[in-house]
């Protein structure tokens, strides 16, 4: 018992509670999980600093020239801590604190509160800050539809793990009526014709088994069960696309065009910033007016402006609109074809049922022999399976579409919360 217990502690076993628990598990084991997460953190912090006008920074330089070593030792230099706090429409404000350091007696002397005020003239504000949103949204549905990939992938994991685990018992049980039946049979042309649908059923039985192995373990009876409760009555909402983040990014992306289109000019025009500087020591302030243009180069400034003049996004927003209405368009097919296959299956089943019912009569009467009984109830068996699979795709199928149209899946369900 002990030795059980050591085992169970160094090699833990997840055990699942429902489909949300192996959802939860599946996401933490994948790496498009959290580079989607890592990315929009990064977008979200970026796009906060346009939001936000209370945006803290501290920091510590050592003056302008930094610590300088001579023959004669270490020179005098400055610390200047500095707290940046505010930025307003591309303007920073903050406050430094600079010390003096006297290598002679290494004494430090406290030199005022410095306030400063910079802003670079030629950035464009308006435009970075409509990417950074972009940006934001878009990693937004990125990190979205991750999340919704993996959690239809682990709706198939598990009706793929009910389907393959009774299909196993049925094609088990029918290899062996087959043997039993090719053990007492004495005709050749029969004979040859067991052995073959004994040679079939083991391959599928083999790669059965296979595809069973690769789905995950935590999944069983229960969880099938309340998984098929949850989605059996799954319905299709409104197709609108006001949930996809994407979009919404590519609009928003669409007015830093115009606004990039219209000042296609900005690379020729000089690198102007400007700062104000008040010392509350001295009662005294500065400005500051700083100045860069480029006379010459390689077509750098030609090209950015050619690019500015180009509406690239607007193409992309129009393919993406198409390809999200196709998507829609072959989900919808899909859904009404599966449903289709049903009205079909559902015919064939009756008529596997009929047969059954038939076969069960005869094999009463001793009109049958029992394997042949069998293999009919197998084959019905088999029937109800295949109906059941149909449904299962036909609820993955839905699934897709509702994510397709840019809702979070999970929330979804849990919550009933379309927005």
């Amino acid at each position: 018992m002990k030795r059980f217990l050591l085992l169970f502690l160094v090699f833990p076993v997840f055990l699942a509670g429902n489909v949300f628990d192996l959802f939860e598990e599946n996401m933490n084991r994948s790496s498009d999980y959290w580079s989607a997460v890592e990315s929009f953190k990064e977008k979200d912090l970026s796009y906060r600093q346009y939001t936000s006008f209370w945006n803290p920074e501290v920091s510590v330089s050592l003056g302008t020239n930094g610590i300088i070593i001579t023959e004669d030792g270490v020179q005098n230099f400055s610390v200047i801590p500095r707290v940046n706090f505010v930025n307003i429409y591309g303007f920073k404000l903050g406050l430094s604190f600079p010390i003096s350091v006297n290598m002679k007696d290494w004494s430090a002397n406290f030199e005022g509160t410095q306030l400063s005020v910079s802003r670079g003239l030629k950035e464009d504000y308006m435009v970075s800050r409509l990417q950074a949103e972009a940006s934001y949204l878009s990693a937004l549905y990125s990190l979205k539809s991750v999340k919704n990939s993996i959690f239809i992938q682990t709706i198939q994991d598990v009706f793929d793990w009910y389907y393959y685990t009774r299909k196993i018992e049925i094609l088990s049980q029918r290899l062996q009526v087959l043997r039993e039946k090719l053990s007492k049979t004495v005709d050749e042309d029969e004979k040859e014709s067991l052995e073959k649908q004994i040679l079939s059923v083991e391959q599928t039985l083999r790669n059965t088994k296979l595809n069973l192995e690769a789905i995950h373990e935590g999944i069983n009876e229960e969880i099938y069960r309340e998984t098929k409760e949850l989605l059996s009555n799954i319905t299709l909402p409104a197709t609108t696309l006001e949930h996809r983040e994407d979009l919404k990014a590519l609009e928003i992306q669409k007015k830093a065009e115009e606004i990039k289109k219209k000042t296609w000019f900005l690379p020729y025009l000089p690198d102007l910033t400007f700062s104000f500087n008040y010392d509350f020591e001295k009662s005294t302030w500065s400005i500051g007016i700083g100045l860069q243009l480029t006379l010459w180069d390689f077509g750098e400034r030609k090209l950015e402006a050619e690019k500015r003049k180009f509406q690239i996004v607007s193409l992309e927003y129009e393919e993406k609109i198409k390809e999200i209405n196709d998507s829609i368009n072959k989900s919808l097919t899909s859904i009404d074809n599966l449903r289709s296959q049903m009205k079909q299956e559902d015919i064939e089943l009756n008529d596997l049922r009929e047969v059954y019912e038939t076969n069960r009569q005869l094999f009463e009467k001793g009109f049958l022999s029992e394997e042949d009984f069998i293999l009919s109830e197998l084959d019905y068996t088999e029937g109800k399976l295949t109906m059941e699979n149909l449904e299962n795709s036909l609820i993955l199928e839905k699934l897709k579409y509702i994510s397709t149209l840019g809702y979070d899946l999970e929330k979804f369900l849990k919550e009933g919360d379309l927005n």
